[in-house]
């Protein structure tokens, strides 16, 4: 796979104005990753820290982070889950990997070890990509 730093930006770039944007452009339908402005400097303290995350953590965890907080109770946690949904939907999409499902952390369970480290790498790199854009396009961060 060739790794163009363009392609990072563009990638991470789009993904982040996606959340201002209530129609889904592909579908035109609503966008299920839509944030209202008022999670805006909180979704961009926690992108900031998304390299951290899954250094530490893994994208295992961030799976299942996600599925929590998008099926939780409390309101002001689900731009949590809604982060992280979106950053594993465009990581699938920039990874081209095609046994992982976002939306079940199983296929990263089941992933081959040399396969699942080389995709947690790269999404070390995207989340750094996304961190530098984070600020520029949702505003600084405020914590969470």
């Amino acid at each position: 796979m060739k790794l163009d730093s363009r392609d990072f930006s563009k990638k991470a770039y789009t993904a982040l104005e996606s959340f201002k944007d209530k129609k889904d452009q592909k579908s035109n339908k609503d966008n299920k990753t839509y944030l209202e402005k008022k999670y805006h400097k909180k979704a961009s303290g926690l992108i900031q820290g998304l390299p951290a995350y899954i250094s530490t953590w893994g994208l295992h965890r961030l799976s299942g982070d996600a599925k929590k907080f998008l099926n939780g109770t409390a309101e002001d946690t689900t731009y949590k889950g809604k982060v992280y949904q979106k950053f594993l939907h465009s990581l699938k999409e920039f990874s081209e990997k095609h046994n992982f499902n976002p939306d079940d952390e199983k296929t990263l369970i089941r992933m081959p070890l040399r396969e699942y480290t080389g995709l947690n790498h790269l999404a070390i790199q995207f989340a750094k990509e996304w961190s530098f854009w984070a600020a520029a396009v949702l505003g600084e961060a405020e914590d969470s």
